[in-house]
């Protein structure tokens, strides 16, 4: 049963409202899924229904946790806006309505006199329909319009606003998720950065303990072991550095890891011949695995190789080709077979190290962005 000062509308839509009121469903639908601010949505949706409905004002407020607030309001002066912003809900209309669960019609409320529509009166609204904005069982809010006419909202008038407000709470839970998402994702970007920092201090205390014993070891044996952990130890916090970081939160710039291996193990800065022919970029376990196949493929003792990274961009098949160029780089794809470092490395990047003749090695290994989490830079 409606509440004293409810009305119920019969009347029907006649065809060629009928035809006007789902150009609406269909205009305001595109505006409200295409949103990407709740306030602004709103503001939106009331500019295009405000003349076809005849409507005087209206009123979204938003449920954040157990607050609610004013999200977006129309038709007022800037006072009556600040006056509403501040508005106690709980007594008010609105505030029924999010309690309830349930539309509230309101008429006559010029002569009602009730606590939960002085405010709308103050604003010399006759007519009042205010729907709770619901996705599910979750409340998000309510959404309110006024006329200062006395014509109460017919049935079909009601049916389109319901519908609307309908779509503009799926769109309001939209938002909202991917809010959550992206803050989540900052969360996540500033874990990996603090991972990151922590991992890659921690790799210059191991470094530092390293080279120290390795320089007061009493034997020959016993220093070159330790230098050359220590040169391990290096290339792993390499691809830690935020140097070779992209835009992309974890994945690292491989060719400059390369690089920068390179420069490292044989001085030469600035001089690696690399050539890209488009942004790579991998996942940092990746980078630090195919860093240090590359620290162990130079330990073969070849010259510094010109390095050629290329992607096949098949779909479903993506592909990182890199082949290294210099005299005697081609016999390394041997050692594949006596190498277990290599073999173990090869084998987590699931990669085939082949070569055409002495003086070229290919390393292909998958990048598809699937399966193993490779993806290219934009």
């Amino acid at each position: 049963m409606p509440l004293p000062g409810e009305a119920i509308g019969t009347a029907a839509a006649s065809p060629a409202d009928a035809q006007r009121y789902l150009s609406l469903v269909a205009a305001a639908t595109d505006r409200l899924m295409a949103a990407d601010d709740p306030g602004a949505m709103i503001d939106s949706l009331f500019a295009l229904i405000r003349d076809e409905l005849h409507l005087d004002v209206f009123f979204h407020f938003r449920r954040d946790g157990d607050a609610v607030r004013l999200e977006a309001a129309g038709g007022l002066t800037r006072a009556e806006w600040q006056a509403a912003a501040g508005l106690d809900i709980g007594p008010s209309a609105c505030g029924q309505a999010m309690r309830e669960r349930r539309t509230l019609h309101l008429t006559d409320i010029q002569t009602s006199g009730e606590e939960r529509t002085g405010f709308v009166r103050s604003l010399g609204v006759q007519v009042y329909l205010c729907m709770p904005l619901l996705h599910g069982d979750e409340l998000l809010g309510t959404l309110g319009f006024g006329r200062r006419a006395a014509r109460p909202f017919d049935q079909e008038e009601r049916r389109l606003l319901l519908l609307l407000c309908h779509y503009a709470a799926l769109a309001q839970h939209r938002l909202r998720i991917e809010e959550a998402l992206r803050r989540g994702l900052d969360t996540q970007a500033q874990l990996l950065a603090e991972l990151n920092h922590r991992v890659r201090n921690a790799l210059q205390v191991a470094i530092g303990l390293v080279s120290h014993e390795g320089r007061e070891a009493p034997d020959t044996g016993t220093r070159r072991a330790l230098m050359r952990a220590a040169e391990r130890l290096q290339v792993l916090a390499s691809a830690h550095r935020p140097l070779y970081a992209t835009a992309d939160t974890g994945l690292v710039d491989l060719p400059a890891l390369f690089g920068d291996v390179i420069a490292q193990l044989r001085g030469e800065t600035g001089n690696v011949p690399i050539t890209v022919d488009s942004p790579v970029s991998v996942p940092i376990e990746r980078a630090v695995a195919a860093a240090l196949l590359l620290d162990a493929l130079m330990a073969q003792g070849a010259g510094v190789p010109r390095i050629v990274f290329t992607v096949n961009s098949a779909p479903g098949n993506e592909m990182l080709r890199i082949s290294f160029e210099a005299i005697g780089w081609g016999r390394i794809a041997e050692v594949v077979d006596r190498d277990r470092l290599v073999a173990r490395l090869c084998h987590q990047l699931r990669a085939t190290l082949t070569n055409e003749d002495d003086g070229c090695l290919i390393l292909v290994m998958p990048h598809d962005g699937g399966a193993y989490g490779a993806r290219l830079a934009s």
